[in-house]
Formats: C-alpha cells, sequence, structure tokens
C-alpha cells in the first residue's frame, strides 16, 4: 500500500522537488518546521502530505527529515532513494543514519552487498549510542558476523550498555547469560533475577 501511494504520489513528490530549488536561501529557515511537521503527519498515518514535507526538509539538510523518509522509501522497496537520504544523514554523523546505512549494506539494496562495512557504520552508531545499533553492535561481537572477531566479552559489554538504555532484547540476553553462564560471565541467580524483574518492570 505504502509503494502503491508513493508511486501515484511521484509526481508531486518531483514538483517539489523542483520547486525548492526556486526557495531563495533565505527562506530555508523552514527546513526544521517543515521537517518536523512531516514527522506528525507521517506518525498520523498521512503519507502523501508527510511525503511532501519530508522531501522539502530533507532537500534543505535537516537530518530527522532524511532519515524518516527514508526509513519510509526502504519500507517501500524504493531503495536507491532510501540509500541516498540514509548516506545524507550518515554523512553528518547522524546515528540513525549511519545505522540505516549499515542495514542497505548489510542486506545489498540500493548499493553492492558489503558486510564489513555494515559494521563498520553499526559499530559507529552503537559508539553514538543508537540503542538498536549497540544491541547489532553487540550480536555481531557475539557471534563473529559483519566482519568483527567473535568476542563474547566485548558483546557482553555491549549488550549492558543498551540494556542499560532500556533495550528489551539486550536484557533478555543478558538474563539468559547470567543463568547460564555464557558471554563470559559468570552464573549469577542474583544477577539473572535483576534483569528478570527490569523486563517484568518494562512490560
Amino acid at each position: 500500500m505504502i509503494k502503491a501511494m508513493l508511486e501515484k504520489n511521484s509526481g508531486g513528490v518531483f514538483l517539489a522537488l523542483v520547486s525548492l530549488l526556486l526557495v531563495p536561501a533565505t527562506l530555508q529557515a523552514d527546513a526544521r518546521s517543515d521537517g518536523e511537521l512531516g514527522i506528525i503527519e507521517y506518525r498520523k498515518g498521512n503519507l502523501i502530505e508527510a511525503m511532501q514535507l519530508l522531501e522539502n526538509s530533507a532537500a534543505q539538510g535537516y537530518i530527522p527529515a532524511q532519515t524518516t523518509l527514508a526509513f519510509i522509501l526502504d519500507s517501500a522497496e524504493r531503495d536507491a532513494d532510501a540509500f541516498h537520504w540514509y548516506q545524507q544523514a550518515a554523512g553528518h554523523q547522524d546515528a540513525a543514519g549511519l545505522f540505516g546505512l549499515a542495514g542497505m549494506y548489510a542486506k545489498g539494496e540500493g548499493t553492492d552487498k558489503d558486510p564489513h562495512k555494515a559494521g563498520q557504520l553499526v559499530q559507529q552508531a552503537a559508539q553514538l549510542e543508537h540503542v538498536e545499533a549497540m544491541r547489532v553492535y553487540a550480536h555481531a561481537l557475539e557471534t563473529g558476523l559483519l566482519g568483527f572477531e567473535p568476542s563474547p566479552q566485548s558483546a557482553a559489554k555491549w549488550y549492558l550498555k543498551a540494556a542499560g538504555l532500556g533495550d528489551e532484547i539486550s536484557m533478555q540476553r543478558l538474563k539468559k547469560a547470567y543463568t547460564q553462564g555464557q558471554l563470559g560471565l559468570p552464573v549469577d541467580a542474583q544477577q539473572a533475577a535483576a534483569w528478570r524483574n527490569k523486563l517484568e518492570q518494562a512490560d
């Protein structure tokens, strides 16, 4: 459905981009407000209105608009466009942009598949405290995926960081690790119970 709506409105999006070229630089201060409104409209499900606002804002360099637009386009399988906007945001060391771009490289969507490049981008996003990237980085360190050497102890540190920021999947992994003595962690019923309690509180 999203793909169909995007295709139906592709002319409108194109016109919005063309009209943007005619906007004086002094009006580019509206990029932030357009982007924020576009994100609100997207969350409401008003996709066509959101796309027009996000395209305008993203083209003027508002990073949250770029990453939101990239996510929508990625979901609609418009991979080349999604890659472009993730790349724009990642170029400014934006965590969401880096993580989104990592996903494109990992799947080979909009670009050649490159797990090592994906791993580098995930690591950068994790270091910027992008919670999902921290978890993915931890998993990659645990399993040796994305070009990393397996390092259970390093994985445990990143699971702990992600869990500390509220990531429930990381909490689950730590509960299991402390129950079974994994990731270089000792069997510790008290720690396992503590993570179980945090998970229950999060529900």
